[in-house]
C-alpha cells in the first residue's frame, strides 16, 4: 500500500513542472497547458464517485485493482499522444484511477481498528509525498528528452503494482439512516477539504512557474518544489511521533493558519522559496489528520468521509484552474497571494468545523 501511495505522489506532482515542456510539446499556452492539473482532478472525481459505491458494493480489492488498471493506461497513452488533445483525454483517464485509489485507500485505514489511525494515515500519505518529491526531479532531468519514456515507465510501474493489491480484503462500514446524504458538520468539512486540496495542487503545480518569474532558473525552481513536496512527506512522518493524546482538530487548525501565513510570506521575493518550503510542513498533516477527525465524529459509517474524497477532486479540479486564470489576467506573480487568502479561508471553515461538532 505504501508503494502505491508514493507512486500516486509522483504522477501527480509531475504536471507542475511539466507546463513548460507541454507548452513546447504541443505549442500551446502556460494557462492552457496549466489546466492538465485541473483535467486530472477532473477525472479524479469521477474516479472518486464510482469508488464511492463499488467500495460499498464489492471488496475493497476489486476497486483498487481497476484503479491500478486505469492509471497504467492512462500513463501509456500520455507517452504515446500525438496531439494536445490525445493528451488531455489520457491524463483524464490517470485521473479516474488516481480518484478511485484515493478514496480505497484512504477510506480502508481510516475505518481500520486501532487508536493510531490517524498516525498510520499521515505515514502512507508521507509516502505519496515522499513520490511528490521524485516527480519534479524526474521531470527536470528527463522529460525534455525522455518524455514518452518517462510515462511508459510509469504505466510499467503500475501493473507491477496490480498483484500486491491482491492481497487487500475486507469492505467498508455503512450505517444506517438517508442514504448518501450527508449532515452539516459534514458538508463544512467538504468545504474545507475543497480549499484545502485547491492549495496543496495549486502550490505544487504553479509554484515552479512563479519561481522562475522572479529569477530562479528552472532546474532551482523544480528543486524548491521537490523541497515542497519533501517538507510535506517530513510533516507527515512527524505527526507519527504525535501522542495519541493531543486531538485531530487542534493539529488542523494550527496547521491552517501556520499555512496561511506561510504563502502570503511567499509573495515577497527574497523569502519565496524558503516560505514555500514552510508552506509544504504547515499543509502536511491537513488531509490525513481531518479525515480521521470526521471519521471520530461518525464512526461506524463510512459514507460521511466518503464524501471528502469528491471534495478533494473538485479542490485539486478548481484550485490550479483558478490559479490559470489569474495567471491569464494579472501575471504569474499573484499566485502566492491569491493562495494565501485561500488559506485564510480554509482555516475559518475548519474553526466552524470544530465549533459545530462540539454542540
Amino acid at each position: 500500500m505504501g508503494a502505491t501511495f508514493l507512486f500516486m505522489g509522483l504522477i501527480v506532482s509531475a504536471y507542475g513542472p511539466l507546463l513548460e515542456h507541454l507548452t513546447r510539446r504541443f505549442g500551446v499556452s502556460l494557462p492552457v497547458a496549466g489546466a492538465t492539473i485541473s483535467i486530472h482532478f477532473a477525472g479524479s472525481l469521477i474516479g472518486v464517485f464510482v469508488a464511492m459505491r463499488s467500495m460499498h458494493a464489492w471488496s475493497a480489492r476489486n476497486t483498487v485493482v481497476a484503479a491500478m488498471g486505469c492509471v497504467a493506461a492512462g500513463c501509456a497513452a500520455v507517452a504515446l499522444a500525438p496531439s494536445w488533445p490525445a493528451f488531455v483525454g489520457a491524463v483524464f483517464v490517470i485521473g479516474v484511477g488516481f480518484g478511485a485509489l484515493v478514496l480505497g485507500l484512504n477510506q480502508l485505514v481510516a475505518y481500520s481498528e486501532g487508536a493510531r489511525r490517524a498516525a498510520l494515515l499521515s505515514a502512507l500519505n508521507g509516502a505519496y509525498s515522499g513520490g511528490a518529491v521524485a516527480g519534479p526531479i524526474l521531470v527536470a532531468a528527463f522529460a525534455a528528452a525522455h518524455f514518452s519514456l518517462l510515462y511508459l515507465g510509469a504505466a510499467a510501474v503500475a501493473l507491477a503494482a496490480i498483484p500486491g493489491e491482491w492481497g487487500i480484503t475486507g469492505r467498508l462500514p455503512i450505517a444506517g439512516g438517508a442514504r448518501g446524504r450527508p449532515g452539516l458538520v459534514v458538508l463544512i468539512f467538504v468545504c474545507a477539504f475543497v480549499l484545502y486540496v485547491g492549495i496543496e495542487n495549486g502550490t505544487g503545480g504553479w509554484m515552479t512557474s512563479h519561481l522562475e518569474s522572479i529569477g530562479l532558473h528552472s532546474t532551482q525552481a523544480a528543486t524548491v518544489t521537490s523541497g515542497f513536496w519533501l517538507a510535506v512527506v517530513t510533516g507527515r512522518l512527524l505527526m507519527t511521533l504525535m501522542p495519541s493524546r493531543v486531538h485531530e482538530q487542534k493539529i488542523v487548525l494550527f496547521a491552517s493558519v501556520a499555512a496561511a501565513i506561510a504563502l502570503l510570506a511567499a509573495s515577497i521575493h527574497v523569502v519565496a522559496p524558503v516560505a514555500y518550503v514552510l508552506t509544504g510542513l504547515a499543509l502536511a498533516p491537513i488531509f490525513p489528520t481531518g479525515i480521521v477527525w470526521l471519521a471520530k465524529l461518525r464512526p461506524g459509517d463510512a459514507r460521511a468521509t466518503s464524501w471528502l474524497y469528491p471534495a478533494a477532486s473538485i479542490g485539486g479540479t478548481l484550485g490550479p484552474g483558478a490559479i490559470g486564470l489569474v495567471v491569464a489576467g494579472f501575471g504569474v506573480g499573484w499566485t502566492p497571494l491569491v493562495l494565501g487568502i485561500v488559506a485564510i479561508g480554509m482555516a475559518f471553515v475548519f474553526f466552524t468545523a470544530e465549533r459545530f461538532s462540539l454542540r
